[in-house]
């Protein structure tokens, strides 16, 4: 934390952090905005308070980046966060549900604790994988727990492209991204350790993530804590893309409806991947794209990263309702992401609304 302590000085209170952070927007709370996580740090490396009366503020932040982009100053407000929440995890602070589930990840492979059915549940009885192929389709956490239906459609799509790949099944694991952001560094590295060489040893020489999350941990947090992955990393969004630039994929039906997208920020605040996605859905016969009130760099999360649903729910899914409310008034009657888990946390909002929430290759196979 002393290595921070001059960028929390640098803060000049104008909270421009706070214009932009998902919690606030959506309670207008101001101790549970990305100032508030700012004063608190202050506050602890200071001494003025201890680390225990700050851990609403440490723990309702999914860590996504757009309050770091906003700051004109430049304060890292994301790896401030992760480096507290280290120092509570080793004082023993750290919310129990938290830590169960980090622990989950790192004995046992998935945040449920799940072993390797946990991977293959989703796969249909009969289907076959090749053992090695030109690229490897990661599902994720959440796809894997919640989302089978994701996965099938997406094997689906990338076969009727033409797509040389396989999958890990059972020996797939968590990205590690939970244990990056909530402290647990070493096992977070020694997840990095365990992907890398058990996807290497399968010689892809692309890895296509169905989760936002996995593409930026593999992107970005692998090359922090241990090395560059041995192969490229694409999300599903970006092969659906260039399957279409190809003309791989054909769509035979039309589907009238007014969509619009909302942005993983897993894949917008590091990369500015904006356009792929939304190619896809714009080449798909009768769909009416448009835009959300904030969208691309300026989108909000979705509240759901982080497991801040397991410390606050309300709070989550007040940033859910927010985003639901905010397709309502531009009168899309379905919201599109390319993210598992935005799909999961929009959902049960969405539906007492009238309004569907769907991931990509869903779409994709529906038009196809």
């Amino acid at each position: 934390m002393e290595e921070f302590r001059d960028k929390l000085s640098s803060c000049t209170d104008c909270r421009a952090c706070d214009n932009v952070c998902s919690f606030y927007l959506a309670t207008n709370d101001d101790s549970v905005g990305a100032w508030s996580r700012v004063k608190a740090a202050r506050a602890v490396v200071t001494g003025e308070k201890d680390l225990g009366s700050v851990l609403r503020e440490l723990y309702l932040c999914t860590c996504c980046g757009t309050c770091e982009q906003a700051c004109p100053v430049g304060v890292p407000i994301p790896d401030i966060v992760r480096a507290l929440r280290g120092v509570a995890v080793r004082r023993g602070l750290a919310p129990e549900p938290i830590v169960k589930m980090c622990r989950a990840i790192a004995e046992r492979g998935s945040m449920t604790g799940g072993g390797r059915e946990f991977w293959s549940a989703w796969i249909p009885s009969g289907v076959e994988f090749p053992k090695e192929a030109e690229a490897l389709y990661l599902v994720g956490c959440v796809v894997a727990f919640r989302l089978h239906e994701v996965a099938r459609s997406t094997v689906e799509v990338l076969r009727s492209g033409g797509v040389d790949f396989t999958v890990m099944g059972e020996e797939e694991r968590c990205c590690g991204l939970l244990l990056f952001d909530h402290g647990f560094f070493e096992e977070a590295k020694a997840a990095a350790e365990t992907n890398l060489s058990r996807i290497e040893e399968m010689r892809p020489n692309t890895v296509l993530t169905a989760c936002a999350a996995c593409y930026w941990t593999y992107r970005r947090a692998y090359p922090r804590i241990y090395r560059e992955p041995g192969f490229k990393v694409m999300h599903v969004a970006e092969a659906l893309a260039e399957l279409i630039d190809e003309g791989k994929l054909k769509f035979k039906r039309r589907v009238e409806e007014k969509m619009a997208f909302f942005d993983p920020c897993h894949l917008t605040k590091a990369f500015s991947l904006y356009d792929a996605p939304r190619k896809v859905v714009e080449s798909i016969p009768g769909i009416e794209l448009v835009e959300l009130p904030r969208s691309k760099a300026e989108a909000p999360c979705c509240g759901a990263p982080d497991g801040v649903r397991l410390v606050s729910k309300e709070a989550s899914l007040s940033v859910a309702e927010m985003i639901v409310r905010e397709a309502l008034s531009v009168g899309a009657s379905r919201i599109i992401t390319a993210c598992p888990l935005c799909m999961y946390q929009l959902s049960a909002i969405a539906e007492k609304h009238g309004l569907r929430v769907t991931d990509l290759p869903l779409l994709v196979r529906e038009a196809l």
